[in-house]
């Protein structure tokens, strides 16, 4: 028998502003159907974005998390630990959560049976959770990203820092990148037209294997950019507004 992950554990969060702890309420394991409530407070960054009750400003945690959607058998896992063990497990099958209170070893966990993402910061779990919801593909999205970015990077004379989705409503795609070498950055704001996704799919799907591959697992700028589908690509017809 395997131990069940707790709903919440209560940890000590600490004010990267005033330097103070607080009791924060975690998370470990986010299921759907059931947890629609706490999906929708990650999509709309109430979930991992506390307000310090001392100084009273928000600030991002580094959490770890379990996203399951048995609906569309998607597991989505963030965690602060940089350790590669995390993409061996999810290759396995054998996850032991320790940083997430849990000790389990997810028996029904098997290859092929779900599309599988590690990420290591809560920015990257909410877009995989976002991507998900409006039925984009998120290795698409990561190479107009990886698109994206050089092109600001020529527009603006500095690298993009980093880039994320943010919002898929209407006939747009939001993103958010954030520019510079070091803090502190610049974050600019970049539309562009919801069919330059289309074109992207069209353009590059076939050239890629069945998303619940293990090579998927770490779907982010720097598979996008292993992955040599842009390599000699002109990027210029994604045109941020």
């Amino acid at each position: 028998m395997s131990k069940p992950i707790p709903k919440t554990v209560n940890r000590p969060a600490q004010c990267p502003f005033c330097g103070k702890l607080f009791d924060y309420t975690m998370y470990p394991e986010i299921i759907i159907p059931g947890d629609s409530k706490l999906k929708k407070k990650v999509i709309n960054k109430t979930l991992f974005f506390p307000k310090c009750p001392h100084c009273k400003k928000e600030f991002k945690l580094k959490v770890g998390c379990i996203y399951r959607n048995e609906t569309k058998k998607e597991w989505f896992i963030v965690t602060d630990s940089p350790e590669s063990r995390f993409e061996t497990m999810m290759k396995t099958g054998d996850i032991g959560f320790n940083d997430i209170s849990s000790d389990d070893d997810v028996l029904d966990f098997m290859k092929g049976l779900y599309t599988r993402r590690v990420v290591y910061d809560v920015d990257s779990f909410r877009e995989k959770i976002l991507l998900s919801d409006s039925n984009y593909d998120d290795r698409i999205i990561e190479l107009m990203k990886l698109s994206l970015s050089g092109l600001l990077g020529r527009e603006n004379h500095v690298p993009v820092y980093r880039i994320f989705l943010e919002e898929t409503a209407g006939n747009t795609l939001e993103f958010t990148a954030i520019m510079g070498v070091c803090p502190p950055y610049e974050y600019v704001t970049v539309k562009t037209p919801a069919n330059v996704y289309t074109q992207y799919r069209n353009k590059y799907l076939d050239k890629l294997g069945d998303p619940r591959e293990d090579e998927y697992i770490l779907t982010d700028q720097t598979w996008a950019a292993k992955s040599g589908l842009l390599k000699n690509e002109d990027a210029g017809f994604i045109v941020p507004t």
